[in-house]
């Protein structure tokens, strides 16, 4: 009789134990969904800044000018206006955008963009990214007055 009451508090020693570590795995899961902020790994840290149009290009294998002409996933077409760095041809498919969190997101044709790639493979490029600050810049007469004094775009006339 002894060992079976020594027994039995045994059990209830494990019961109350085993309850206490599920409710605090219980509690410790909801404070985390409370208390978590969403992940930010594709935000640029505070404080950071792009790399210049020089460093990129200067760390870039094809730097060019293009339209986009069609979007299928995670890959775009362009139709390549001019390359400042490289050589190709005028329709250049390149893949690395639309699938996560930290790719640049181009959904639609008809936008001008200076695009930054390197190879990916056999009449294929991939976009090179600068961090959390995306692989295009949108054409703009910064980016045609920077590309000018970097001596990659003619004078204006």
């Amino acid at each position: 009789m002894l060992k079976l009451l020594s027994n039995n508090k045994d059990f209830r020693y494990w019961l109350v134990k085993s309850k206490l570590v599920g409710a605090s795995f219980f509690v410790s899961i909801i404070l985390g969904a409370i208390l978590s902020q969403p992940a930010s790994a594709c935000r640029p840290a505070p404080g950071s800044t792009p790399a210049t149009l020089a460093a990129r290009v200067d760390n870039t294998p094809y730097v060019f000018d293009g339209t986009v002409i069609r979007v299928n996933e995670d890959k775009v077409t362009v139709r390549v206006k001019r390359y400042f760095k490289g050589k190709g041809s005028r329709i250049v498919t390149l893949t690395g955008f639309n699938r996560t969190s930290c790719d640049n997101f181009i959904t639609t044709t008809g936008a001008r963009y200076l695009f930054f790639a390197k190879p990916a493979e056999k009449r294929i490029l991939t976009a090179v990214y600068d961090g959390a600050f995306g692989s295009v810049r949108e054409w703009s007469d910064d980016t045609e007055s920077e590309l000018r004094q970097l001596g990659l775009l003619g004078k204006r006339k």
